[in-house]
C-alpha cells in the first residue's frame, strides 16, 4: 500500500483539513484505514481510547483503554500521528455494546484552547494563544478559540455502544503560523437520555512539542491530586490501605477501585503494592 500523502506545505492553515482533502484521497484512506477515525466506527476497545460508561446514574470516562492505570482524566494525544501535520483522530471515544439507551452523547467545552508556557511553567490563558482548535464530525464542527462553547452530540449505536473518533485539528490564527507545543483543552460529556453529566477532564495535545515540556504539562496536572493506592488519606500507602483493598474484594468500589475498571481485584492489588510507601517519595 502506498503511503499516505503529506500535506502541501503551502495550504492555509485556517482552513480545516476536511476541506482541503481531495474527496477520491479521502475515500482511498478511509478503505485502507489509515484514518480510522473520520469513518467514526472502527472495532470495539480501541486502545489509546478514552473508556465511556454509564456508573451512578451518570456518564463516566476511564483509561484510555489498555493502559496499565487510569490516567485520572488526563489524556495525550498527538498532531501528526496520522501522517498529517497538526491533524489527529485521536483518541476516541469507546463504550462497550450493550451500554446506552438510545440516544445521543455530545460534548461541551468547558474553557478556550490554553497553551503551556515553559518559561514560566504555567498554562496560558486562552486569550493569549492564537491557535484555534477545529473539532469536527462530518457535517458538524465546533471551533475552540478564547472562551467556553457548546460542542456537538452523536447518537448511540445501534447496538448501545458508542465509539466514536472526532477530527481534532489545530488552526493557526491571524499570524499564519502555529506554535510548537501542548495545548490543553478541558470538556465534559452529555448524553440526552437523562444520564448525568461527566466529571471534568481534560485531552493535551503534543504539537511537535520538547519531550521534557510534555512530562512538565502532564505533571502540572496532577499537582494537587491525591496519591494513588493511598485509599486511608493517611499520605502513605500501606497496610491500611491493603487491608480497605482486601475488604472490598470482588465488589464495586469507588475508593478500592485503583484501576478504575469497575470492581476490585488483582490489578487493583498490583497498583497497590507498586505504589507502597510515602506518597512523596
Amino acid at each position: 500500500m502506498q503511503a499516505s500523502p503529506s500535506p502541501n506545505p503551502e495550504h492555509d492553515w485556517n482552513e480545516p483539513m476536511a476541506e482541503r482533502i481531495n474527496n477520491s484521497i479521502l475515500c482511498a484512506l478511509l478503505s485502507a484505514g489509515a484514518i480510522g477515525g473520520l469513518s467514526g466506527q472502527v472495532m470495539a476497545q480501541h486502545a489509546g481510547d478514552i473508556g465511556l460508561r454509564a456508573a451512578d446514574g451518570g456518564l463516566e470516562v476511564y483509561g484510555p483503554i489498555g493502559a496499565d492505570e487510569d490516567t485520572d482524566g488526563v489524556y495525550l494525544a498527538t498532531f501528526g500521528d496520522t501522517g498529517f501535520e497538526g491533524y489527529t483522530p485521536n483518541p476516541g471515544f469507546d463504550a462497550l455494546p450493550g451500554s446506552f439507551a438510545p440516544g445521543r452523547i455530545g460534548f461541551n467545552a468547558l474553557s478556550g484552547l490554553m497553551r503551556w508556557d515553559p518559561a514560566t511553567t504555567s498554562w496560558l490563558a486562552p486569550s493569549d494563544v492564537e491557535e484555534r482548535l477545529s473539532i469536527s464530525f462530518i457535517t458538524l464542527q465546533t471551533m475552540i478559540e478564547d472562551e467556553a462553547v457548546e460542542g456537538f452530540d452523536l447518537a448511540i449505536q445501534p447496538d448501545g455502544g458508542w465509539h466514536r473518533h472526532m477530527n481534532f485539528e489545530l488552526l493557526s490564527g491571524a499570524s499564519g503560523t502555529r506554535m510548537n507545543g501542548i495545548y490543553r483543552f478541558d470538556l465534559v460529556l452529555y448524553a440526552t437520555q437523562g444520564l448525568e453529566d461527566s466529571e471534568p477532564f481534560t485531552i493535551l495535545f503534543d504539537y511537535n512539542a520538547d519531550p521534557q515540556d510534555v512530562d512538565d504539562a502532564i505533571d502540572s496536572m496532577y499537582e494537587n491530586a491525591p496519591c494513588l493506592g493511598d485509599i486511608d488519606g493517611s499520605g502513605t500507602v500501606d497496610g491500611g490501605d491493603l487491608t480497605t483493598l482486601l475488604a472490598e474484594w470482588g465488589q464495586l468500589s469507588e475508593t478500592a477501585d485503583l484501576s478504575g475498571d469497575g470492581f476490585v481485584g488483582g490489578e487493583d492489588l498490583t497498583i497497590l503494592l507498586g505504589r507502597w510507601g510515602a506518597c512523596d517519595q
